[in-house]
């Protein structure tokens, strides 16, 4: 009994080794790729919903309430720069329209009101 409780041990200890290995290494190049135009609309989205209750420090700052869960048809991609993407998006509420400046990489540079970056 008391080697049988060894083994198991032993092969717990292994599949938890090599489950942590196989997620850390999953993680470490999650974000190493190119993103797609498709891509840049999810990272567009996904930063307007949050900058309607924090100002990240862009020049637009916090967002008003009526960003948050844009439409997909008010997003749309303005110009690709090889390495960044620039995203249209329109609050069909107030009219007001800002663009985002987006990595190809995913992560997001700047936010203005104006297509100057």
């Amino acid at each position: 009994m008391a080697k049988l409780e060894k083994t198991m041990k032993q092969l717990l200890s292994v599949f938890t080794l090599c489950t942590a290995l196989m997620s850390g290494n999953v993680l470490a190049h999650a974000d190493h790729g190119v993103i797609s135009g498709q891509g840049a609309l999810k990272v567009a989205a996904k930063s307007l919903n949050q900058m309607t209750f924090k100002d990240f420090g862009f020049e637009v700052g916090k967002l008003e309430g009526t960003w948050k869960d844009l439409p997909e048809a008010q997003l749309s991609i303005v110009s690709f720069e090889g390495n960044y993407y620039v995203v249209s998006a329109v609050n069909p509420t107030t009219q007001k329209q800002v663009f985002l400046k987006i990595a190809s990489n995913g992560e997001l540079l700047e936010v203005k009101d104006t297509n100057k970056f």
